[in-house]
């Protein structure tokens, strides 16, 4: 199968123009079949600029692959136009519609012939982003238990390797596929280089993992991929504001802190003067820190892993 790029799924406009929601795929078929998605919300750019440069990684050495790689660059385009985490008009979370409905509305029918898709795939990889308030480092989320996928997140580049154990959202797609390899970082609705420099490196290592092509040919040696910190949900420390004000941040991402450093400081906008500090509770790495300024009381602002 050579590469080529075929609709998915066709968005019928008021206007009557059609949006096609696109697929591009790579690949002989002669072995692991690999679904790679992003923008399943339309606030998260960083992952279809990381599919992207996967994408041109492929091409070069298609002659090369062993397997098949289906790279779904924006699942929802229409939010992604405005920047928005919601299909527009209908303000639908996308995010929240699996396993959709073949007679539903169009986020439904999409949902539903998008799961249909990624069920025949051998590994699903959906890369995510921040909320826009937050800036969070390259991480990756499995279902505790899912001991394959857990594995090859390890291969993936990531700083931290999170085993989630509360339940998965309603309509979510980790509840319909539950082997399903979740990477984010950066933030929403912004690109962060090394962000997506260090989620491409690990994407393209972990498809070498999977055999879908010679490690050989992957542009960076493999002992530059780093290795994560693995956690559980008991891990996380999240750190919230008790006063409304500005954040200022005092820590940066992936910094590795002692217990009572300060993350930050709530200050009065009008005044200058300091309301609050945010100390750490633990000693541990900051995986995220609040990006939007304004905040008001029980706000989170910070969040660490123990290590």
């Amino acid at each position: 199968m050579a590469y080529r790029l075929e609709s998915l799924f066709d968005v019928e406009l008021p206007t009557g123009d059609i949006v096609a929601i696109t697929r591009r795929s790579f690949g002989n078929g002669e072995g692991p079949t690999v679904a790679l998605l992003a923008g399943v919300r339309g606030d998260t750019p960083e992952g279809t600029r990381v599919l992207h440069e996967v994408g041109k990684h492929l091409l070069r050495m298609e002659e090369a692959l062993t397997g098949t790689v289906h790279v779904y660059p924006c699942v929802n385009p229409l939010a992604a136009d405005q920047g928005a985490r919601h299909w527009p008009g209908l303000d639908v979370d996308l995010a929240r519609r699996f396993p959709g409905r073949a007679d539903g509305h169009a986020p439904d029918r999409l949902a539903h012939r998008l799961l249909g898709e990624l069920q025949a795939a051998d590994v699903v990889v959906e890369l995510r982003a921040a909320h826009p308030a937050f800036r969070q480092v390259p991480q990756a989320r499995v279902l505790a238990g899912s001991s394959s996928a857990a594995e090859l997140a390890a291969s993936a580049n990531v700083r931290c390797l999170r085993l989630q154990s509360t339940p998965c959202a309603s309509g979510s797609l980790e509840e319909a596929l539950p082997n399903l390899l979740m990477l984010e970082g950066g933030s929403g609705n912004r690109l962060t280089e090394s962000v997506g420099l260090e989620l491409a490196d690990g994407l393209l290592n972990l498809l070498a993992v999977l055999h879908v092509f010679p490690e050989g040919d992957l542009p960076f040696h493999w002992a530059a991929i780093q290795r994560p910190v693995i956690c559980g949900d008991d891990a996380l420390l999240d750190h919230r504001c008790t006063r409304g004000g500005l954040f200022i941040p005092a820590a940066r991402t992936w910094d590795d802190i002692d217990a009572g450093a300060l993350l930050g400081e709530i200050i009065d906008p009008m005044t200058g003067e300091t309301r609050e500090h945010i100390t750490a509770s633990e000693g541990g790495r900051v995986l995220a820190h609040r990006a939007e300024p304004v905040v008001y009381p029980g706000n989170l602002v910070a969040r660490l892993v123990r290590q």
